[in-house]
């Protein structure tokens, strides 16, 4: 019975606390860590007009890390740490105890100009029209 609750305490352990790990497939040049926020611009609305692609990423999120709110945040570090300012083509699935999202981080006209380690020029939120 012992060996019982052990195994049962093993299994439900991750469902009380939770991680989330991120991956990236690079596919331009990362710029230097960006400070400012990161737009989230999901799959079905239209990405900005001029950008440049730099990585494909990933989220996983799992137990109490199992959501949408720590899945984007997630993303949106990622992108931070490669110098982009916005993610596009986002898209999330949720489950019970494990979420997961990808996205493909960008840098767009108002960070190019930016020197590495000055503060991004303000721009508009990346929006759906």
């Amino acid at each position: 019975m012992k060996r019982f609750a052990a195994v049962l305490t093993a299994a439900l352990l991750p469902l009380g606390c939770g991680s989330i790990e991120t991956s990236r497939v690079m596919t331009g040049p990362p710029g230097a860590p960006y400070s400012g926020p990161v737009a989230v611009v999901m799959e079905s609305a239209p990405p900005p007009p001029q950008f440049v692609e730099v990585a494909i990423l990933q989220a996983n999120g799992y137990g109490s890390r199992a959501d949408l709110a720590n899945v984007i945040a997630a993303l949106q570090a990622e992108a931070q740490r490669l110098g982009c300012d916005a993610v596009i083509r986002v898209r999330v699935d949720q489950g019970y105890a494990q979420a997961s999202g990808t996205g493909v981080c960008i840098r767009t006209p108002a960070t190019w100009a930016a020197p590495p380690g000055a503060p991004p020029a303000a721009s508009p939120p990346l929006a759906a029209p």
